[in-house]
């Protein structure tokens, strides 16, 4: 059986030269198993108590990152202590408090104009959802029927081309998921900022992510920090390291949360 913790393991101890550990952690996909629906990706009772452990430790800050909105990463973990990052960085809270970011303004008449030509050329096809966001809207298309799927996919192409040549928007693509976003917006950029600030300046970055929204994440962080994909390892990523799955990456996060000698 493969040992994925025993290089983290001994990486981390020579790199982080005593500092204490930064953890951004991202949810679905990463914490707990993608669901078929955002709302039945929920979290049992031990990853509650294992998040609780961790953010109980001095020696290291747990900060949760998402594309989801705040109020549902803060309805979904209510764990003292944990720092959240939503939509996409879009949304901070940080010790205790929200945290306004740069460049995360949003025009609500520009989304919804985007949002009504989307909605219109998507009516004929079945299995597919919007959800709205604080920032934006997301495109979830996972139930969408194997038969249909291309021909939706060529769809989101033909919207997202003309979404760039006006070029006031972004579209972030995931896991069957595609998500309008204000341009700067995205986990990387948010990350870059949250680690200039004086309350974390002295910390040793670790980053867990399984999708493609967790790239700009992985790419600011090399040479600084330790990033983790948590998928098949023979994945195209920016990454440093692998772990195959959320049940590995709890494993991960029980070694940290044991006694501080004991990593």
């Amino acid at each position: 059986m493969t040992d994925f913790y025993a290089p983290l393991r001994s990486e981390i101890q020579a790199r982080r030269r005593g500092r204490p550990l930064l953890l951004f952690l991202d949810y679905d996909g990463t914490l707990v198993e993608i669901a078929s629906r955002p709302e039945l990706a929920r979290p049992t009772p031990e990853l509650l108590s294992l998040l609780g452990r961790l953010a109980a430790r001095g020696d290291l800050k747990v900060m949760v990152v998402s594309g989801r909105p705040l109020r549902d990463l803060q309805e979904l973990l209510p764990v003292s202590g944990l720092d959240f990052l939503g939509s996409h960085g879009g949304e901070a809270y940080i010790s205790g408090r929200l945290h306004p970011l740069r460049g995360t303004a949003a025009d609500d008449q520009e989304l919804s104009r985007w949002r009504n030509r989307l909605v219109a050329r998507l009516q004929p096809f079945q299995g597919w959802w919007l959800e709205d966001k604080p920032l934006g809207f997301a495109l979830h298309y996972r139930q969408v029927p194997a038969n249909h799927l291309a021909v939706v996919l060529a769809v989101l192409r033909r919207w997202q081309e003309q979404l760039r040549q006006e070029g006031r928007f972004q579209l972030l693509a995931g896991k069957k998921v595609a998500e309008i976003l204000p341009h700067g917006v995205s986990k990387g950029a948010a990350i870059q900022e949250i680690l200039l600030l004086p309350g974390f300046l002295k910390f040793f970055p670790i980053y867990l992510g399984d999708d493609i929204t967790d790239e700009s994440a992985f790419q600011i962080l090399q040479g600084q920090g330790q990033t983790i994909k948590v998928g098949r390892p023979d994945a195209e990523t920016a990454a440093s390291h692998f772990l195959p799955d959320p049940k590995a990456v709890r494993h991960f996060l029980a070694l940290l949360a044991a006694p501080p000698e004991d990593f």
